[in-house]
């Protein structure tokens, strides 16, 4: 019997291709600093990095809108705004992702 270790990200999952292209500069940047893909549909994403579960960067798309939620610094709610295309949204997540990231290194 071996035993498994829920904490260790299968690497099929961190090295996924993102399936909806009009996110892959911002798939891109996720991984670059550690971050992995947790959820991978055409019109759901969400990503998350190893001792942050909870905090969750996660776009749904649907027939009008893009629809973006992202961890609140020190708190275990998310903030959900709204865009009508997919550069505004990825304009505010990569800015809110390195927000958030700052953040983090000065708390760590």
């Amino acid at each position: 019997m071996t035993a498994h270790n829920n904490n260790m990200l299968d690497s099929s999952i961190t090295n996924k291709e993102i399936k909806n292209k009009g996110f892959l500069l911002l798939d891109a940047m996720f991984k670059e600093h550690g971050w992995h893909i947790v959820r991978n549909e055409m019109n759901w994403l969400c990503y998350s990095k190893m001792g942050y579960e909870t905090d969750l960067f996660d776009i749904k798309i649907d027939k009008t809108s893009i629809h973006v939620s992202i961890p609140i610094k020190n708190s275990p709610f998310q903030y959900h705004t709204t865009f009508k295309d997919y550069f505004q949204a990825s304009e505010y997540v990569e800015a809110r992702f390195f927000d958030f990231i700052h953040e983090l290194k000065k708390i760590d």
